[in-house]
């Protein structure tokens, strides 16, 4: 009996030994046991117990070291898969993100806005019908279209033609699409444009009458442009008239002035200036010139004087630029010899038909060393 269950115990240790590690199946070492003479079964069997708990403790440190090992290895992928995605890290591709910058896309609307904003200039519109155009410089050195009339960017108001009767008045920014008559003293014309419709532009029945920075558009008709004494034309732009400025009873000054581009009405003698009389009749720093290219015409004379009228005296012609004319400088005017005249620093070009210098009377002085050639500078004699 007790052989009978010691080999039980022996068989079910062994059993539970193989099943729970079958790398260490020694059944046989069990039984040495059975051969050794022992004082009781109890000891027995607890011997055997005790063998059967080893074993059992070592299969169960077997199984852990290998269930460690496995969760080493799989804890060793994971590792290198979680190292493998940060790797192909996308985040470079947010780069381009900021590439398109729409910044720039801001930078750009405020441009336009700016350019917009100073359009505010519509209150020179509301007011602005006409306004002086900007001129190039003269190469000359004398009066052209940039240094005369209507200043460039002023603004300039409608007006019909006017008559001017009180002493004092000024006229000032108009574009008049007419004639100007002036029945008073004192009056002053500037910054106007004047677009003729009658036979005198500008005519002055008063005394100390002044135009400047002024532009006479005679539009195929004016003769004479501004007639006939006590007045002051500073550097106003005459052109398109049959005949100039006239001069009948003196105390009358042209400076800094442009007359050019007369036209021949039928048979008229064109003259950019002339006096038939008078005293105090002063040319200065003008450019005068009575030819026009355009309609390939000589005109009369830049400056025809004679005494058809009155005497000619105290007249000085200084500092000019001439052109033009069958004479240039013709005297005589009416056939007449006695026009006191002096004429000095003059400057002349060569579009005329006969020379520059023509019929000069006696009482004329010419200052030969200063009226030259505009070209050479070198004396006419």
């Amino acid at each position: 009996m007790r052989a009978s269950l010691l080999a039980a115990l022996v068989l079910g240790a062994t059993a539970t030994v193989v099943g729970s590690a079958s790398a260490h199946p020694e059944p046989e070492a069990v039984a040495e046991p059975v051969a050794v003479a022992t004082p009781s079964s109890a000891a027995i069997l607890k011997d055997d117990l005790d063998l059967v708990d080893a074993r059992r403790a070592e299969a169960w440190h077997a199984s852990r070291s290998e269930a460690r090992s496995l969760l080493e290895l799989r804890s060793h992928k994971r590792t290198s898969t979680a190292t493998a995605t940060p790797a192909p890290t996308t985040t470079p591709t947010a780069t381009p993100t900021p590439a398109p910058t729409a910044t720039a896309t801001a930078t750009a609307t405020p441009a336009p806005t700016a350019t917009a904003t100073p359009t505010p200039v519509a209150t020179s519109t509301a007011t602005q019908p006409v306004s002086a155009p900007v001129v190039a410089a003269s190469s000359t050195g004398f009066p052209n279209a940039s240094t005369t009339g209507v200043p460039a960017g002023v603004t300039l108001t409608p007006s019909g033609s006017i008559t001017i009767s009180q002493d004092g008045t000024v006229i000032d920014g108009l574009q008049i699409t007419g004639t100007v008559t002036v029945n008073a003293n004192n009056v002053t014309v500037r910054r106007t444009l004047i677009k003729n419709t009658g036979s005198i532009p500008v005519r002055v029945n008063g005394k100390a009458f002044v135009m400047e920075d002024s532009e006479i558009d005679g539009q195929g008709g004016g003769n004479p442009a501004v007639a006939y004494s006590n007045y002051t034309l500073r550097r106003v732009n005459i052109h398109d008239v049959a005949e100039g400025p006239r001069i009948s009873g003196g105390n009358v000054t042209i400076e800094a002035s442009y007359i050019h581009n007369l036209l021949q009405v039928g048979s008229n003698h064109t003259d950019a200036v002339q006096s038939t009389g008078g005293s105090n009749i002063v040319l200065r720093g003008n450019t005068i010139q009575v030819n026009n290219p355009q309609t390939s015409t000589y005109g009369n004379a830049g400056f025809q004087y004679g005494e058809e009228n009155s005497q000619i005296r105290n007249c000085t012609v200084d500092g000019n630029l001439f052109d033009g004319g069958n004479y240039t400088i013709n005297g005589g005017g009416g056939g007449t010899t006695g026009a006191a005249c002096t004429f000095l620093n003059n400057q002349f070009q060569r579009d005329f038909r006969y020379g520059p210098r023509g019929n000069l009377g006696p009482n004329t002085v010419w200052d030969s060393a200063s009226n030259v050639w505009f070209d050479t500078k070198v004396s006419l004699g």
